[in-house]
């Protein structure tokens, strides 16, 4: 292994997650100066929404460093289980929420796509932990990770679909959608990539990498913000075209 380009990839890791806390935060913010809301309460609402984040990171870094998350011959994975599944379930919750959904109608509608784009530094991260051989190249877009198509076409996407007062409802869902499936299918490639009773891939090296501080944010905060764009994009172009 690579030691100046595995601690290069944990630093990708760092900025894409506080690039992505930072999105939030102004989103928010721009939504609630939207809507005329409060500002002084909505502040607070803001810092108890980035604090949650904050601890959230502290508590997986702190569980990835006692090993938690290395013991993959335990089913379900505990990545899914601890790190993954507990921000779908706050994003689920939040797709119920009426209130969240005027959040959502208040913000541009090609932010929520064009965001996306960050998916293309996170391949070139794994293409690099590739070549820094802690990576297995069934992860990257060498092997059989197409993630990187979502991230070079949401440059694009936002615009086309919502830009000059348009709004492609169909084509905005579809590729939401066909975003959505990327994930899960680096998911899955990522999980019978490890050292478990799951795996599939033989190959070195094995994915034990993700368990790591820093790159346990990547099932534990990025994979889920990449899934809620997509959920809460459909929902918000629902919403808005009920309210055209």
């Amino acid at each position: 292994m690579n030691q100046s380009i595995y601690i290069l990839c944990q630093i990708i890791v760092f900025l894409i997650t506080f690039f992505l806390i930072a999105f939030t935060t102004y989103g928010l913010r721009r939504a609630y100066l939207a809507m005329g809301k409060d500002m002084g309460r909505q502040k607070q609402m803001i810092k108890w929404v980035f604090y949650g984040m904050i601890c959230w990171l502290i508590i997986i870094t702190m569980l990835s460093g006692m090993g938690f998350y290395s013991n993959f011959e335990v089913l379900p994975p505990r990545i899914l289980i601890f790190a993954l599944l507990p921000p779908l379930l706050l994003i689920i919750s939040l797709l119920f929420s009426k209130e969240f959904g005027r959040i959502l109608s208040f913000l541009p509608p090609q932010w929520l796509i064009q965001i996306q784009s960050f998916r293309v530094l996170m391949e070139v991260m794994l293409w690099l932990g590739f070549m820094g051989f802690f990576i297995p190249f069934q992860m990257t877009y060498v092997g059989f990770n197409m993630d990187i198509i979502a991230g070079i076409t949401a440059i694009f996407a936002g615009r086309v679909f919502f830009g000059k007062n348009r709004f492609l409802l169909p084509e905005s869902i579809i590729w939401n959608i066909f975003g959505i499936f990327l994930l899960i299918n680096i998911v899955f490639i990522a999980t019978i990539s490890t050292p478990s009773p799951l795996q599939i891939f033989k190959n070195e090296p094995v994915n034990t990498f993700i368990a790591k501080p820093i790159f346990i944010w990547i099932p534990g905060f990025i994979v889920p913000f990449a899934i809620a764009m997509h959920l809460f994009s459909i929902k918000q172009v629902l919403i808005l075209r009920k309210n055209r």
